[in-house]
Formats: structure tokens, C-alpha cells, sequence
């Protein structure tokens, strides 16, 4: 069962953590918002979809999405930094998270 992968339970905190990011967003960002809270959440439902996959290209497949899902949340934490509306602090802690977890999901496929 996916829920019970290191990797699944990581990537339930990083939507944590990048929900705190949203929230903390000024008005006027919501393209920002939107796009890290999909992001956050492909990392870990397309984990669990690949996980529930039969075949390994199927299952590395999905792992793949996930993998570039975090890397997309770098890049969105990233942004809200360098236009000044995301704290410094959580966007260290995110980053951190999303590499450990897209390190992970290259080691797990």
C-alpha cells in the first residue's frame, strides 16, 4: 500500500508546506497558488497511481511525473521568493523537501 512508503508520507508534508506558502500568498498571486498546489499534489498522486501500477514501465512512468512534479514545486517556491511574496525560510524548507523526495522517487523507480 502507497501510504505506507516513506515517499508517500514525505510527500503529504510537502503539501503541508506548500500549502503554507499559498496561504501566506498576497492577493493577485493566485496563478502562483494554483500552480504549486497541483504540483505538490501530482508529486504524491501520481506516486500512488504508479504504485498501484502492474508493470514497471507503467510504474516508472508515473514515477517519472512525480519526480518532474517536484521539481516543479522547486521552481514555483523559487519564483514566490524572487518576486518577494514567499518567505525565505519556507521556501528553504520546501526546496529541501522536494529534492529529498525527487532523490527518493529516482531511487525507488
Amino acid at each position: 500500500m502507497a501510504r505506507q512508503i516513506r515517499i508517500y508520507r514525505e510527500s503529504i508534508e510537502l503539501v503541508r508546506i506548500s500549502r503554507e506558502a499559498v496561504e501566506a500568498l498576497p492577493g493577485g498571486h493566485a496563478y502562483l497558488a494554483d500552480q504549486l498546489k497541483r504540483a505538490s499534489s501530482s508529486v504524491v498522486l501520481n506516486f500512488a497511481e504508479g504504485f498501484g501500477r502492474r508493470t514497471l514501465k507503467e510504474r516508472r512512468r508515473f514515477f517519472d511525473i512525480a519526480t518532474g512534479s517536484a521539481h516543479e514545486v522547486m521552481a514555483a517556491l523559487d519564483v514566490g521568493e524572487a518576486l518577494g511574496i514567499i518567505e525565505p525560510a519556507t521556501r528553504d524548507r520546501g526546496v529541501d523537501k522536494a529534492s529529498h523526495i525527487a532523490a527518493m522517487l529516482r531511487r525507488f523507480r
